[in-house]
């Protein structure tokens, strides 16, 4: 045999040797590791996993009957909600006590006092809480004259709240005095939820309440009785107060959330309701303030 053929010869038997040494290499690590395929499937499972969603507010835009007929979980939720701050007064007694539960909760802000509070706007939403819309003024002869007026007033407030996060807020509001169709101007109302559908915000009435909003001043105590009144469905939106003069809300609220937690409830904020679909949009009580 020539030098030359033998040499090639012998470079293709090494490379032989050392493809073989390779494969060898390959399959000892996957009978030594068979859990490695496996491993990343399911992390790529989880990585495409997303959680269930709530219907488009073009569907159903009640926030409230969306977390009442939230399906899936045996878990009892509690969705606390604060209305008419940000206040120097209370919600920074709120916040507090929020943080020491490590509780998070729903902040329905007027836009007339996000401008003169806007640090305390900002730490709302830097301690994870979700700030929505109260409207601007809350002042119901100018709010709900008109639906152009009504509109204006939330998208407004909408500009204030992006202002202070940075991003497009979750489209929901609260309507000034609750959005039940009675009292005070209940025919509009039923009108300016059509409108809120069309331009896709979502709003939230309350099926639980501290009583903070019913008249006179109201101790500690009376607000938490309250709440074991209120208490008893499985999902609850608790209506309660942080303007200036509700410093008995901030009071009872450590009281008002170590009987909720003894209830089983947990707590999460108002874009965290886990919707499977439920069956049937069931009916929810008026309450009025």
């Amino acid at each position: 045999m020539k030098k030359e053929n033998f040499r090639f010869f012998s470079l293709c038997i090494a490379a032989v040797a050392v493809i073989a040494a390779i494969i060898a290499i390959g399959l000892n690590t996957f009978y030594a590791n068979p859990e490695i395929p496996a491993a990343k499937s399911k992390a790529s499972e989880q990585e495409t996993e997303t959680l269930p969603e709530i219907p488009l507010p073009s569907e159903q835009n009640d926030l409230l009957k969306i977390a009442v007929d939230a399906q899936g979980t045996e878990e009892k939720v509690a969705y606390m909600t604060f209305d008419d701050g940000p206040t120097k007064e209370v919600t920074p007694k709120i916040l507090d006590v929020l943080k020491q539960y490590d509780a998070k909760a729903t902040f329905f802000m007027l836009g007339k006092m996000i401008e003169r509070n806007s640090d305390l706007a900002k730490r709302v939403y830097d301690e994870g809480h979700l700030l929505a819309n109260h409207t601007y003024s809350h002042s119901y002869g100018d709010l709900y004259a008109t639906g152009e007026s009504f509109m204006a007033e939330v998208e407004k407030t909408n500009g204030l709240i992006r202002d202070i996060i940075g991003q497009e807020p979750f489209h929901l509001i609260r309507f000034p005095g609750g959005g039940y169709n009675s009292g005070n101007y209940a025919a509009e109302k039923q009108l300016y939820k059509l409108v809120l559908q069309e331009k896709g915000y979502y709003f939230a009435d309350w099926n639980c309440l501290n009583g903070d909003a019913e008249g006179g001043t109201r101790s500690a105590e009376q607000l938490v009785a309250r709440i074991r009144q209120t208490s008893g469905p499985k999902n609850i939106v608790i209506l309660m107060h942080d303007a200036a003069t509700k410093k008995s809300t901030a009071e009872a609220l450590p009281a008002i959330i170590e009987y909720l937690r003894g209830e089983g409830y947990v707590f999460r904020r108002l874009d965290e309701v886990k919707y499977y679909g439920g069956t049937n949009v069931r009916s929810v009580p008026d309450m009025e303030m």
